[in-house]
């Protein structure tokens, strides 16, 4: 590393609302580099033929899916304080892309490989109570449905990776893990509800509320200090 030079990471909480819903990751990251280069922010980049800005963006959003807790690290080459960056980034992002909190990390981990958990709610239409689908969910044995990955089709069991689940009026919340090694997609557990409970079943309206790491068997949200540091 050259002399004088500095890294520092910022962790930016952001918001995708409806109005850009249908963009897709790409895109959104796309999004955010413009917005770095607008704001006059300092970015690290990648060395070689073809530099890259330095960014790492948690689990990917399913098209159409909103989001109240989103999350990206960001590497600068100045020590910016976080606020300076999130209010810098919020005066050149685009109409729907909002960022609302942020931090500095210091750990190795970046936020892609560091996620465990999410929560999301969405609208499910059923004949039967929606209280009488979580009680079979969380009674069943085993939750089979199709999954089908780069062109391959398998049969999963997504039980095992259903934490919580409640009954909100007509909406559905559930704590499902996440990440590169166990991730629900909710409207899979849709298409296994479909197959295994009520084959009229719909689902809309989908919404990533939050999303968390794991601290010592506990789930931590990712701006919090024991999510952040290194020790």
């Amino acid at each position: 590393m050259e002399q004088g030079f500095v890294l520092r990471i910022i962790r930016i909480k952001f918001k995708k609302d409806s109005t850009v819903r249908f963009i897709s990751h790409l895109d959104m990251m796309k999004a955010f580099q413009r917005a770095v280069r607008r704001a006059g922010l300092d970015a690290e980049y990648s060395h070689g033929f073809n530099p890259q800005m330095q960014m790492v963006f948690g689990a990917p959003l399913s098209l159409g899916f909103t989001s109240e807790a989103e999350y990206a690290d960001f590497s600068f080459t100045r020590d910016y304080e976080p606020d300076e960056v999130k209010s810098k980034l919020n005066g050149a992002l685009p109409a729907g892309l909002y960022a609302i909190d942020s931090g500095i990390r210091t750990i190795k981990t970046n936020i892609m490989a560091d996620i465990k958990y999410a929560v999301y709610d969405f609208t499910l239409f059923s004949k039967l109570p929606h209280e009488n689908i979580v009680d079979k969910i969380l009674t069943a044995e085993s939750l089979l449905v199709e999954k089908t990955r780069k062109g391959k089709t398998k049969t999963i069991d997504i039980r095992q990776l259903i934490v919580k689940i409640e009954a909100k009026t007509d909406r559905l919340k559930i704590l499902v893990k996440a990440g590169n090694q166990n991730n629900l997609n909710p409207r899979l557990l849709v298409e296994a509800i479909r197959k295994n409970i009520d084959k009229s079943v719909e689902g809309i309206s989908y919404n990533r509320n939050e999303q968390y790491v794991e601290r010592e068997g506990k789930m931590v949200l990712p701006l919090d200090v024991i999510a952040l540091e290194s020790k």
